[in-house]
C-alpha cells in the first residue's frame, strides 16, 4: 500500500472545508451495511476483551504460577502502553493510504489476519517472554483492525441515521462482554479454544465487512510526503483551530473517567461491603455485568434513534451524565445488593445513552474529512487513558477518613468529574 500525506482530497472525493467535514452528505446506509459494520466490531472485542478478563489470566497462571500477579501486571502494562501509542500511529497511515483496494480496506484485514496469528502464539506461548511479545502483538494488531474500523461511520454514514449507527455498533463491546464470558466459560478448561474461537470470529466478521464496505480512495499524485510534524500531529488536534472537537474530547474523558470508578473496584466493593468472598462473587459480578449490559443495549438503541429523530445530541449527553451520577450515589450508599443492581442499571441507561448520542456528536465534529483516521484515533485516547488513570488516583479518595477503603468518596468523586464531562458537552456549538 502506497502511504503520503492527507492534506489533499482523495480522488473522486470531496474535502472542502467545513464545520463537521462531512460534505458532501454520504448516503444512506442499509440494514446489511450496519449488520456488517457491526458484527465486524463485535468480532474485535469478543477477540479482545475476555482475554483481558479471563483467559489472558489463565494463560500466566499456567506459564509462572508462583509469581502470576506480578507477570500479569508485566504483560497488561506492556500490552497497554502498545495500545495507547499504537492506535494513532495507523489511524494516520489509514487516512493516508493510496491503495487501489481502498483507505480502510487493507488495516482492517491486516489487523484481522495479524491479530488472530497473535491470538494463536499467544495461546501456544511457553515461556513469560514469549507471553509478553504475544499479548503486545495481539493489542498491537487488534488496534490496526481498530483504526481501520473507526472512520467507517464517519466515512459512511449521513447524520441522519448516526445516533442509530452509533448506537448499534456502540453496544458491540456490551455484547462482547457477555458473550465473550459465555463462550470462555462453555470452552473451558480448553483454554486453547477459549482464545482461537474468538480470533475466528475475528476474522470472519472482518471478512463479512470487507465484501460490502464501500470504502473510500485517495490518489497518490494528490499527496505530498510524510513530515515529523505529520507523526506528531498523530497524538493532537490544536483546541484553537477545532474548539468543538476539543470540548468533545474533553467530555468524553471526563464522563469516562467518572464510569470508571464505579467499574474498577466493583468487585472489591461487593466483597467488602455485602460480604461476599472468592467462591460467591462470581455469581454475583456477573448478575451485576448483566443487568448493566442490557439496560445499555437498550438504552443504546432507544437514545441514538431518539437523538437521530429530534436531531439533538447534547441534551441526551446532559440527561446521561445526571443518571450516571445518580448511580454513583445510589452505589455509594447501597444497603443491599439488590440497591446496588438498581445502581448498575441506571448506569447501564446512562452509559448506553451517552455512547450512542456521544459518539454521533463526535462523528459531527471531527476537524477533517481527509484526517478521519487520525482524529478518531485522537478521540480514542480519551476513551482510553481513564482506564489507566482513574486506578491511580484511587487511592487518594479510598484512604479519606482513615480505616477501611472508603468506595463512597470515590464514586462520588466519580459522579462530580462525570457531570463536569457533561457540562464541557455543552459548550459545543455547532451541534445542537
Amino acid at each position: 500500500m502506497d502511504l503520503a500525506d492527507p492534506a489533499t482530497p482523495a480522488a473522486g472525493g470531496v474535502d472542502a472545508p467545513a464545520p463537521h467535514g462531512r460534505t458532501p452528505e454520504p448516503p444512506r446506509v442499509g440494514a446489511g451495511f450496519i449488520a456488517a459494520l457491526s458484527g465486524a466490531y463485535f468480532g474485535t472485542w469478543i477477540a479482545l476483551l475476555p482475554a483481558i478478563q479471563i483467559t489472558l489470566a489463565l494463560r500466566v497462571q499456567q506459564i509462572a504460577p508462583d509469581a502470576k500477579a506480578s507477570v500479569l501486571s508485566l504483560v497488561l502494562t506492556v500490552g497497554a502502553v502498545v495500545a495507547l501509542l499504537g492506535q494513532n500511529v495507523f489511524g494516520l497511515l489509514s487516512d493516508r493510504t493510496t491503495s487501489r483496494f481502498g483507505m480502510r480496506r487493507p488495516w482492517i484485514a491486516l489487523g484481522s489476519v495479524a491479530g488472530a496469528a497473535s491470538l494463536v502464539l499467544l495461546a501456544t506461548a511457553s515461556n513469560t517472554a514469549v507471553l509478553v511479545l504475544s499479548w503486545a502483538l495481539t493489542q498491537l494488531t487488534l488496534n490496526i483492525l481498530l483504526a481501520g474500523l473507526n472512520p467507517v461511520v464517519a466515512d459512511q454514514v449521513p447524520a441522519s441515521q448516526l445516533g442509530r449507527v452509533t448506537a448499534i455498533a456502540g453496544m458491540t463491546t456490551q455484547l462482547a462482554v457477555a458473550g465473550g464470558a459465555f463462550l470462555v466459560q462453555a470452552l473451558l478448561p480448553n483454554l486453547t479454544a477459549a482464545l482461537l474461537v474468538p480470533a475466528v470470529l475475528c476474522l470472519v466478521g472482518s471478512v463479512i465487512l470487507l465484501r460490502v464496505l464501500p470504502d473510500r480512495r485517495r490518489a497518490r499524485a494528490d499527496l505530498p510526503p510524510l513530515t515529523w510534524r505529520t507523526w506528531l500531529g498523530a497524538y493532537w488536534i490544536s483546541p484553537r483551530k477545532a474548539p468543538d472537537f476539543a470540548w468533545a474530547w474533553l467530555s468524553r474523558f471526563l464522563v469516562g473517567f467518572g464510569n470508571v470508578t464505579l467499574n474498577s473496584y466493583q468487585t472489591y466493593f461487593l466483597m467488602d461491603r455485602f460480604g461476599y468472598d472468592d467462591e460467591t462473587i462470581g455469581g454475583v459480578v456477573f448478575k451485576v455485568l448483566l443487568v448493566n449490559a442490557v439496560c445499555m443495549v437498550l438504552a443504546s438503541l432507544v437514545f441514538g434513534a431518539l437523538s437521530d429523530r429530534r436531531r439533538r445530541r447534547k441534551p441526551f449527553v446532559l440527561l446521561s451524565a445526571i443518571a450516571l451520577a445518580l448511580a454513583h450515589v445510589i452505589a455509594a450508599f447501597a444497603p443491599s445488593l439488590g440497591w446496588y443492581l438498581a445502581a448498575s442499571a441506571i448506569a447501564g441507561v446512562a452509559a448506553g445513552c451517552y455512547m450512542a448520542v456521544d459518539l454521533a456528536l463526535v462523528t459531527e465534529v471531527l476537524p477533517s474529512r481527509a484526517d478521519t483516521g487520525k482524529d478518531m484515533s485522537v478521540f480514542h485516547l480519551a476513551q482510553v487513558l481513564p482506564q489507566s488513570l482513574a486506578p491511580a488516583v484511587a487511592p487518594l479518595f479510598l484512604s479519606l477518613g482513615g480505616g477501611d477503603d472508603n468506595y463512597a468518596a470515590f464514586f462520588l468523586a466519580g459522579a462530580v468529574i462525570g457531570l463536569i464531562g457533561a457540562v464541557c458537552n455543552q459548550r459545543i456549538r455547532s451541534v445542537r
